[in-house]
């Protein structure tokens, strides 16, 4: 409410104005354009990570089960033993200690490539296994068949 001062004899006239507020729906008409892509990248991306969570560094609920987690303690084992020897061709022999049964090795110059095959819960697992560098040890992974 405005009260406006006017020319004349009136004095003072007060000006009354309804206003009615309009809710535009035209942006949330093509809202679902933008969501159910999102949506959609975002099951894809969770499709993914669970078919080698251990591969993908996240080994927890939704993606892993109990093996998952049992093959990442075990990774984590190869990764410390790695980065705690001294030469490359001395962490089969390490792993094999620990129980992880080495299927295959070859050791180059600051490299190493190793098959292992671990229990877990659900049965038996293999993974391929890449160490490169004697210093600053850097380990990848990816689960293959047995």
């Amino acid at each position: 409410m405005r009260v406006v001062k006017s020319f004349g004899t009136l004095g003072y006239v007060q000006r009354l104005a309804l206003v009615v507020r309009r809710i535009d729906r035209g942006r949330g008409r093509y809202r679902w354009l933008l969501v159910v892509p999102a949506v959609l990248v975002l099951v894809l991306t969770a499709r993914v990570v669970s078919t080698d969570p251990v591969g993908y560094g996240v080994p927890f609920w939704p993606f892993a089960n109990g093996s998952d987690r049992v093959e990442y303690r075990v990774m984590g084992e190869v990764t410390t033993i790695a980065r705690a020897m001294r030469r490359l061709d001395a962490v089969p022999s390490a792993l094999a200690a620990e129980g992880v049964e080495v299927l295959e090795a070859r050791i180059g110059v600051g490299t190493m490539w190793m098959r292992v095959r671990m229990q877990v819960p659900d049965g038996t697992r293999c993974r391929e296994i890449s160490v490169l560098g004697d210093t600053g040890v850097q380990v990848n992974s990816r689960r293959v068949d047995c």
